[in-house]
């Protein structure tokens, strides 16, 4: 395996022995030996050029002649691309998950179009178009490169290194040449640093400020995508028609009159959603609007009879139940509804309502929160310029 060597366990002896001081002699240590050599033939062709003993490294002043009066071209862009490469590293691991909330809202974004695409089929209306997304680069970058090559921080840190390694019996002069420069080398490190945390910062900055327009944007699309159903009672025969058969049910329901019923009631709600339900073994309908869901299930199969229960969106929370396990009756995920109950000392939650809606329990989940969050938003807080990306925001978004 070595030469001079007829075991493994006789060239680590030898290497004990010896301290170390003859790689050579192990073929294992060959590719390291030749990837040196490159650097210090190189070092040594340096200093017989310059008429230098290889022990005058240690105890030549450093940026002073013979010496070179700077650190060296090529190794300042060494020490930039590797520090620029840390810097990338960071900012696309950043950058990536700011990606994957934008991306997150924008698919939910898409489900909200395929679910209400059957609704403005059936009514006959042109949808809203998604927005156009905008690239990266089409917003502003708060970041200019100035003292070029290398930049203002890392010319100051030279520029400092010279002129200390100038002056006689300063602190500078008491260090061994080896330790003034690793202490010029770390000052330029920590200059490069530095820069690319200032280029980091911008590019974050430009980055959120996209994905604030891509939100912005979609909470905008939810808000008209809703709006244009909503808003289309007296102006569309086909939606109008709707509106007045869910009111009959409306009418109907148990709680008509109540007093939430009265707060969050429109006089004319246009269903944003009907979908076939499993309330128990009872099949039914539910009518989803922008402030009611209501159902209207079978008492009797066959024999006729139903019943319509009202419940206001605002009232009620939407809670998923995992899908039924047992061979004999499996099922699908099952949906309650809850309501708060306040006590003397406490407020708990009862359900008032279970149901296995046919379009999918976390769909009918999904679908409620966005209604939820679009009757509770504020129209204002987020301001789009003319080309329809984000202006500025309100001082709540903002923080």
């Amino acid at each position: 395996p070595s030469v001079g060597t007829t075991s493994r366990s006789a060239l680590r002896a030898a290497k004990q022995k010896s301290y170390g001081i003859y790689p050579a002699l192990s073929r294992e240590d060959s590719p390291l030996v030749k990837a040196s050599w490159v650097f210090l033939k190189d070092c040594i062709g340096e200093l017989d050029s310059r008429c230098l003993s290889y022990t005058s490294l240690g105890i030549q002043p450093l940026f002073q002649y013979p010496a070179l009066p700077t650190l060296d071209a090529h190794f300042i862009n060494q020490i930039k691309a590797l520090c620029r490469e840390s810097m990338i590293v960071s900012l696309i691991k950043a950058a990536s998950d700011l990606e994957v909330y934008a991306r997150e809202f924008e698919v939910s974004t898409g489900n909200l179009d395929q679910i209400l695409r059957p609704t403005y089929e059936s009514y006959k209306l042109a949808p809203p178009r998604l927005p156009t997304p905008v690239p990266l680069t089409a917003y502003p970058l708060d970041y200019h490169e100035t003292s070029p090559p290398w930049g203002p921080h890392v010319k100051e840190a030279l520029e400092s290194a010279s002129a200390s390694s100038n002056e006689e019996g300063g602190v500078q002069s008491q260090l061994s040449s080896f330790e003034q420069s690793a202490k010029v080398i770390s000052s330029v490190v920590a200059g490069f640093q530095r820069q690319n945390d200032m280029e980091q910062g911008a590019r974050l900055g430009r980055k959120n400020l996209q994905v604030m327009d891509r939100l912005a944007k979609m909470q905008s699309h939810k808000r008209d995508s809703i709006a244009r159903i909503r808003d289309s009672y007296g102006e569309n025969y086909l939606a109008t028609s709707a509106a007045d058969d869910f009111h009959s049910l409306r009418n109907k329901s148990k709680n008509i009159g109540s007093l939430t019923d009265r707060i969050h009631a429109s006089p004319n709600e246009v269903p944003l959603l009907i979908c076939n339900v499993l309330v128990g073994n009872a099949a039914g309908t539910c009518y989803v609007t922008h402030s009611h869901l209501l159902f209207n299930t079978q008492l009797v199969p066959i024999l006729g009879g139903n019943r319509v229960n009202l419940f206001s969106i605002m009232d009620v929370d939407v809670t998923i139940h995992a899908p039924s396990k047992s061979l004999l009756s499996p099922l699908p995920a099952s949906i309650s509804l809850t309501t708060a109950v306040f006590g003397n000392k406490s407020t708990t939650r009862e359900e008032v309502y279970n149901f296995i809606p046919s379009i999918g329990a976390r769909r009918f989940a999904k679908f409620v929160e966005v209604l939820r969050d679009v009757a509770t938003e504020d129209p204002d807080a987020l301001k789009f310029s003319d080309r329809g990306g984000l202006l500025y925001m309100d001082n709540a978004e903002a923080t």
